[in-house]
């Protein structure tokens, strides 16, 4: 880490080099490594350093932008004199651009100690945890990572925050003859994460896994694990808490926004807070992240304004400006779905016929204005009988409508856990919904 003291000096020298410029700077630094296995054997230990400084400059209503990871003087001169030469020949924007509000806080430091200084052993050592519970008839695939990263944002106008976090992330593939398993988890330190009760579930997968049985496409009732509850959130998210969308009426908040659309056990938030997250404090234009209700008490209660979108359409930025390519872009990227109040083993041993699903993968979004997601079940996937997990199922292929499948959830479980999703950190329980529709099976 270099610290807040060294991006002070830059911000300094930028403020030297850059007179009679109006800009907004973001600097991102990371340090990250990653060891990988397969068949049950380390096969890579990578770690990279990168670093990038992005410029957005404004001048007679027009923008343009430019990315170096050059941070000395001779780099700060020709980021400037890049975006003088696109400012010439960019076209004015339709509607009045403005830098954001001058923003002031305090430096944030999310980086626990013991990831200031991490070796391959260490990452290793979590692989020999995992592969000890798996012992010798079940083979592991995955990775252990961690890293710390640095953002700085600044201003022409005179903002300065520096904020800096560091987490650990895992995911393993447990395999056994025709069965498989899977888990992942996130955390701020090693200590805090939640290796063995997650692969030890994955093997348990695995081995339940093997020849599985066919079953017809139809309606059932599901029981979906904290994985398969991201990956549908996770679209939600994208999809429909966009605020310029939804102005522009092309998002299903458009006719879903202000409605009752699940229990009032449905609670959903974009929390930075959360101990379970990794946090991002400030978004890209150093607007204060504060914990936001997304569903709550089953209602559909906000969507989120980047700083463009917000000038736009007369609206408050709510502190979702996540990229400098577009600034009308929003999304959470601290999703919490809360924790219900019944046992997951509860939920499990009420179901009298259901399928259980540990996971989803290849999604994809069928219809963008009614939010219809498919994807194909993977990883651990069971019949329900009597409140136990009988027989393994052949994979299927699902397609449900998110505002149906809310409508229909009939319990949501007090556990909680971190998910390693594709993109970003989430937390969430389990669910069982009824009348979860798969359309098909899959080879």
């Amino acid at each position: 880490m270099r610290g807040e003291t060294f991006y002070r000096n830059l911000f300094r020298l930028m403020n030297e080099h850059f007179i009679g410029m109006k800009f907004l700077a973001v600097v991102w630094e990371q340090d990250q490594a990653l060891t990988r296995f397969a068949n049950s054997q380390i096969h890579q230990n990578v770690a990279e350093r990168k670093i990038s400084l992005s410029v957005l400059a404004t001048k007679d209503n027009k923008l343009a932008l430019v990315t170096s990871n050059d941070l000395t003087v001779s780099g700060l001169k020709s980021l400037r004199e890049k975006l003088e030469k696109m400012l010439e020949v960019a076209t004015p924007l339709d509607y009045q651009f403005k830098l954001p509000e001058v923003s002031v806080g305090y430096p944030v430091e999310n980086v626990d100690e013991s990831l200031k200084k991490v070796f391959a052993e260490q990452r290793a050592s979590v692989f020999d945890r995992m592969l000890k519970i798996a012992g010798k008839d079940v083979l592991i695939f995955g990775y252990v990572s961690d890293n710390v990263t640095e953002n700085v944002i600044m201003s022409s106008n005179g903002t300065f925050l520096y904020q800096s976090f560091g987490g650990v992330n895992f995911n393993v593939v447990a395999m056994c003859d025709s069965g498989s398993g899977y888990a992942s988890g996130v955390a701020r330190s090693y200590e805090a994460l939640n290796v063995d009760e997650k692969v030890e579930r994955a093997v348990k997968f695995a081995k339940m896994s093997k020849q599985p049985v066919e079953i017809d496409p139809g309606s059932y009732t599901v029981v979906l694990g904290p994985e398969a509850v991201s990956d549908l959130f996770m679209y939600f998210g994208w999809l429909c808490t966009n605020g310029y969308t939804h102005e522009l009426k092309i998002s299903p908040s458009a006719k879903h926004l202000g409605n009752k659309i699940g229990p009032d056990e449905l609670n959903v938030f974009d929390d930075p807070t959360h101990s379970m997250q990794i946090p991002l404090f400030y978004d890209l234009c150093g607007k204060k992240r504060e914990k936001m209700p997304i569903i709550e008490n089953g209602i559909f209660k906000n969507v989120f304004y980047a700083h463009g979108a917000a000038i736009r359409f007369n609206k408050k930025p709510t502190g979702h400006s996540f990229s400098l390519d577009d600034l009308d872009l929003s999304t959470p990227i601290n999703l919490v779905v809360e924790a219900g109040s019944v046992p997951v083993e509860e939920i499990i041993k009420s179901t009298e016929k259901g399928i259980y699903v540990n996971r989803f993968h290849y999604m994809n979004i069928v219809n963008h204005q009614e939010a219809i997601f498919t994807g194909m079940t993977r990883d651990g996937t069971f019949i329900i009988e009597k409140g136990q997990l009988t027989k393994p199922i052949k994979n299927m292929r699902f397609n449900v409508s998110f505002f149906e499948m809310t409508q229909n959830i009939e319990a949501i479980s007090k556990e909680l856990e971190s998910v390693a999703s594709e993109y970003f950190p989430q937390v969430a329980p389990y669910m069982k919904i009824k009348n979860f529709k798969f359309t098909s099976k899959t080879a």
